[in-house]
């Protein structure tokens, strides 16, 4: 069936404007005759080929373009334009194909994309004239877009033009002979009408209906039958149009209606106009609001999807860092990196999975790998002690002291009460050989574990190599508290 139109949008950004649009085609080209939502793909049918078998048996679509069509996301943060199993790719994509002449609708202040901004399939759109639709002029615009549907579709072509002017004007003449005949046989009083004459240049069949040419000639004294037969003769002229169908000279006016008739239309008029109006207004509420429940429907149902599919993203992201830890513990060290691998893959912000992998990879001895992963925890949060701690011991195995002193500085500023990190910047300053800021550190760790053998050999060593003989002391109570120290 010829006349058929598509109507293709995105229902989170443009369901409003599209069913505006469709509610103002429909008067021209019939309901029957426009397509859209079509979501409800058949169980078992491919959905490409579905959607294109749709578009295949329209003659027309219209591509609703709104603001945030070239930029809109999938649940993945991914452009849904660069998804070829995007329906809005798919639609249009196989209407450009088939040569389906496709109108560009811009709402809302959207643009018309650049070739560049579009993938290969679409970048046929960018040479179709768009119409622009604005919410303030929208009866306007819409108009100017039925005209342009209506002249691509073949609506205003010679000779559907004359075939409607023939079913008009024979609509007319209908009119015309049945008031003839009630202005025959309806007695007229000079006060109805005024003086009236009637002369025919031309004889009537056997029943006297058909007069090719007649003039009626009235003097009325009521000034508004005159405007009033002036405006049924200037209705006639434009139906009749440029005079495809005949010279409208032969019909010479068309003043067969009484005063009372034009005044009851008159009375009549006013009254009904405010009744009409008030219908239409409470349709197009009604509309907006089935529009506003329609778009809440379905905003509720994909935020149910989105968060079903995110609780299930959590729980496969939880089971692969628990598959981690439990790796890390038995000293399987790949076997943790694999598994944090596939937790960051599902979530590339995962804390977690950063820190156990840079634990990992600390164990393996690779420690610009384990710096790059704790500096990422710490970007995601800088209060991480644990993340800042390791990444110290990371710089002072490869030696690069002044980091390590810098991070380990980080550590006790979060957590004063730290004996480890005191005894690594002991530690260091001990290896750059500055022995007095070295035994100031060593003290700290034993004050706050005063258990802490490795601290007391540390400190009894500084102390042997500044020429203070007090250290033997400290080394002899760090081999009493582990047995194993300071050999």
């Amino acid at each position: 069936m010829a006349g058929n139109i598509f109507i293709n949008y995105r229902r989170d950004e443009s369901g409003h404007v599209a069913g505006r649009l469709h509610d103002s085609l429909a008067p021209t080209f019939g309901r029957n005759k426009l397509f859209m939502d079509v979501d409800n793909i058949p169980v078992g049918r491919d959905f490409e080929e579905y959607l294109k078998s749709q578009v295949a048996a329209c003659d027309a679509m219209l591509a609703v373009i709104g603001p945030n069509w070239l930029a809109a996301k999938d649940e993945t943060g991914k452009r849904r334009l660069d998804n070829p199993d995007d329906f809005i790719v798919i639609e249009i994509g196989a209407a450009l194909a088939r040569n389906i002449p496709v109108v560009p609708v811009l709402v809302d202040g959207a643009r018309m994309p650049k070739a560049s901004e579009l993938p290969e399939s679409l970048k046929p759109l960018v040479r179709r004239q768009a119409v622009e639709v604005r919410h303030a002029n929208f009866s306007r615009d819409a108009e100017a877009l039925v005209k342009r549907l209506r002249g691509a579709l073949g609506y205003d072509s010679f000779g559907r033009r004359r075939r409607s002017m023939a079913a008009a004007l024979a609509a007319m003449v209908m009119l015309l002979l049945a008031g003839w005949a009630g202005y025959k046989f309806m007695p007229f009083t000079k006060s109805d009408i005024g003086f009236t004459s009637i002369q025919s240049t031309t004889t009537s069949n056997k029943d006297g209906l058909i007069i090719e040419e007649t003039h009626v000639t009235t003097r009325r004294a009521d000034e508004e039958e005159k405007r009033t037969a002036a405006e049924v003769k200037r209705k006639v002229d434009e139906a009749l149009g440029s005079g495809a169908m005949g010279d409208p000279k032969h019909i010479t006016t068309l003043t067969l209606r009484t005063p009372t008739d034009a005044g009851q239309e008159r009375q009549a008029r006013p009254a009904f106009e405010p009744e009409a109006k008030r219908k239409a207004e409470e349709a197009d509420r009604q509309r907006q609001v089935n529009i506003q429940a329609e778009q809440e429907r379905r905003a509720k149902a994909e935020a149910e999807v989105k968060e079903k599919r995110n609780q299930e993203l959590a729980s496969r992201y939880s089971d692969f860092i628990s598959q981690g830890e439990t790796a890390y513990k038995a000293g399987d060290y790949n076997g943790a990196v694999a598994n944090y691998n596939e937790a960051l893959r599902l979530n590339s912000e995962g804390s977690d999975a950063f820190f156990g992998r840079g634990a990992a990879y600390l164990r393996r001895r690779e420690f610009d790998l384990a710096i790059a992963d704790f500096t990422e925890v710490i970007k995601l949060n800088p209060n991480n002690f644990a993340a800042i701690t390791n990444r110290g011991v990371c710089y002072l195995n490869k030696g690069d002291l002044d980091h390590a002193i810098g991070d380990f500085n980080a550590a006790i500023r979060l957590n004063p009460n730290d004996f480890r990190a005191y005894y690594n910047l002991g530690f260091i300053y001990h290896q750059k050989g500055n022995y007095t800021q070295a035994i100031a550190d060593y003290d700290e760790a034993i004050r706050l574990n005063p258990n802490y053998a490795t601290a007391f050999c540390g400190r009894g060593n500084a102390k042997l190599k500044d020429n203070d003989t007090s250290g033997k002391a400290d080394i002899a109570k760090a081999r009493q508290l582990d047995g194993s120290a300071c050999r």
